[in-house]
């Protein structure tokens, strides 16, 4: 081959591989666009759910914190307890409450919650139905569970371990 045909051919081989080059570059970006879109997306969405589940826990929780503080305040007997809490539930966010009386005390409780882990306890007086006590240990993270709701014993972890 001579020089010219040589210098050609080397100029259109060359004009070819950056056109090559330059449409895979292309065809990169949109994938990669493409790939971060989706990741972001999903790390968004994820995030979201998250956010709004910490958020729904957060305004549960002040709905039992404001009947806790307003009964501590206003509460004399089981009966203003009850209406205070009425008032306060207006989107009947709460399960119905459970009362029973307490072994230990005599005292009959009232345990308000919006599922089992965050509840308040108010103690009523069996005689006058007098406030005695609101217990919000489970709103402060103060309550132990017992070893029936995980299901193990202490010997498991001690097998466990050795």
């Amino acid at each position: 081959m001579n020089f010219k045909t040589f210098t050609i051919l080397s100029i259109v081989m060359s004009v070819v591989l950056l056109i090559t080059v330059f449409m895979q570059k292309g065809s990169y970006v949109s994938q990669a666009k493409e790939a971060y879109e989706k990741s972001t997306q999903k790390n968004y969405s994820d995030a979201s759910y998250m956010v709004d589940a910490i958020n729904t826990v957060v305004l549960k929780n002040s709905l039992l914190w404001k009947i806790a503080c307003d009964a501590s305040q206003r509460a004399k007997n089981s009966r203003d307890f009850a209406l205070i809490e009425k008032q306060s539930d207006v989107n009947k966010v709460l399960l119905s409450p459970d009362t029973k009386t307490d072994k230990e005390t005599g005292y009959l409780t009232r345990k308000v919650a919006w599922n089992s882990d965050y509840y308040i306890v108010a103690s009523f007086n069996k005689k006058n139905s007098a406030l005695v006590d609101i217990n919000v240990d489970a709103l402060l993270g103060r309550v132990e569970k017992s070893v029936e709701d995980h299901g193990f014993s202490e010997e498991d972890f001690e097998s466990e371990e050795n």
